[in-house]
């Protein structure tokens, strides 16, 4: 576990910024980032808790910096109120298939990361590709 810089915790609020169209981002919350390239935001006092805890006990998962920036469930929850591009809104009918687990069929044919929303929900994102939409919910969030 550890805390990156502020240079590095810039580049994300930035590249998400331009990539959601987000006008104002502010995380007033440390970014830890675990051995997997996992980045949580913790409380900034984080540093006084003196047991042994692990990082997902103390902080929230908020994005995946493995390859590209995919963000969890939690991160579209709070980048989505204020992105303006690159959303997905996603069909009722849809929906139970997306929170099963399953990559879904879309007319879309864009390439890339969108956030997915329901109504004025968000269920994290989906890669879009050869109009396919794959979906990253893991199998102990899924809904059957």
């Amino acid at each position: 576990m550890n805390e990156i810089s502020k240079k590095q915790v810039k580049e994300i609020v930035t590249e998400l910024k331009e990539y959601y169209g987000i006008k104002e981002l502010k995380l007033n919350y440390s970014f830890v980032k675990d051995a997997k390239n996992k980045i949580y935001l913790i409380n900034k006092d984080y540093k006084k808790i003196t047991t042994n805890l692990r990082i997902n006990q103390l902080g929230l998962y908020f994005i995946n910096i493995s390859k590209d920036f995919r963000l969890s469930i939690e991160g579209s929850q709070i980048i989505g109120k204020m992105a303006t591009k690159n959303i997905y809104k996603m069909p009722d009918k849809d929906l139970k298939e997306w929170l099963n687990g399953l990559d879904l069929e879309t007319d879309d044919n864009s390439i890339g990361y969108k956030l997915i929303k329901n109504k004025d929900d968000f269920y994290g994102v989906g890669y879009f590709r050869d109009n396919k939409i794959r979906n990253f919910i893991p199998r102990y969030r899924r809904i059957k």
